[in-house]
C-alpha cells in the first residue's frame, strides 16, 4: 500500500470511528465514561502512578471530568496539556483546582491557564502515567489519533518512560490499523466493555 492509500485509510477509518462514537446518545456516553473511569480507578496501574496526566475531553470523548477530580483525591500529582500549535507540541501543566485552573484554549478545549505555564509546568521526566484520546484503537495495541501528531510526538519525545493508557468506546475499537512509523503504541485501553493490555519495552 503507497503512502497516498495509506494515508486515505487512516482518514476513512478516522471518520468511521468518530461517526460511530458520535451517533451515541448523550447519557448512553455518560454511562459508558462512568463504566471505563471506574475500571481505571480500580486497575493496579492507577495505584501505582504517581504523576498522571491526563486530556479534558471535548465534545463527544470519553468523558474525564470526574478522573481528574479522582486523581486529585488520591493524592496524585496531575498534569493537563496545553497545545502548542506554532511548534506543532504538547506542554503538560500542573494543576490542583480544575474550577480555577482551566481555561478554553486551542480549539475550545479546555486547557491550563497561561499565567500558570510557567510557574506550574511538569519535569515531564516525572510523569508515569499519560492517559490520552483517540480517534480509532485496534487490538495489537495502537492508536489512531486525529491527525495532528500531538500525543505521538509528545509520548516519543517528552515521555518516551511513562506508561500509556487509551480510553476509548467500545464503537471505536477495530481489529487492526495502518500504523505509520511515528505512530506510538499504547500499553493499555480502557473501554466500557473491556481492558485490553500489551507488553511493550519501556
Amino acid at each position: 500500500m503507497g503512502n497516498k492509500d495509506l494515508e486515505n485509510t487512516r482518514q476513512r477509518l478516522r471518520r468511521q470511528a468518530l461517526a460511530r462514537r458520535d451517533d451515541l446518545a448523550p447519557g448512553e456516553r455518560i454511562g459508558r465514561s462512568e463504566r471505563i473511569t471506574c475500571a481505571l480507578l480500580a486497575h493496579p496501574v492507577f495505584a501505582a502512578s504517581t504523576t498522571c496526566c491526563l486530556y479534558c475531553s471535548f465534545r463527544s470523548e470519553v468523558a474525564t471530568g470526574p478522573l481528574l477530580r479522582a486523581c486529585l483525591q488520591a493524592g496524585k500529582t496531575v498534569g493537563v496539556p496545553l497545545t502548542q500549535p506554532a511548534v506543532s507540541r504538547l506542554r503538560m501543566v500542573r494543576i490542583t483546582d480544575p474550577d480555577h485552573d482551566l481555561e478554553p484554549g486551542y480549539l475550545g478545549i479546555a486547557e491550563p491557564r497561561r499565567e500558570l505555564v510557567e510557574q506550574a509546568a511538569l519535569d515531564h521526566a516525572t510523569i508515569d502515567l499519560v492517559i490520552l484520546p483517540g480517534a480509532a484503537f485496534d487490538r495489537e495495541g495502537q492508536r489512531l489519533g486525529y491527525g495532528g501528531g500531538f500525543y505521538d510526538r509528545f509520548l516519543a519525545r517528552e515521555a518516551p518512560r511513562a506508561l500509556r493508557v487509551g480510553l476509548g468506546f467500545a464503537v471505536q475499537v477495530v481489529e487492526r490499523l495502518p500504523v505509520l512509523p511515528h505512530d506510538m503504541p499504547m500499553d493499555l485501553l480502557f473501554t466500557e466493555d473491556e481492558v485490553l493490555t500489551w507488553r511493550r519495552e519501556r
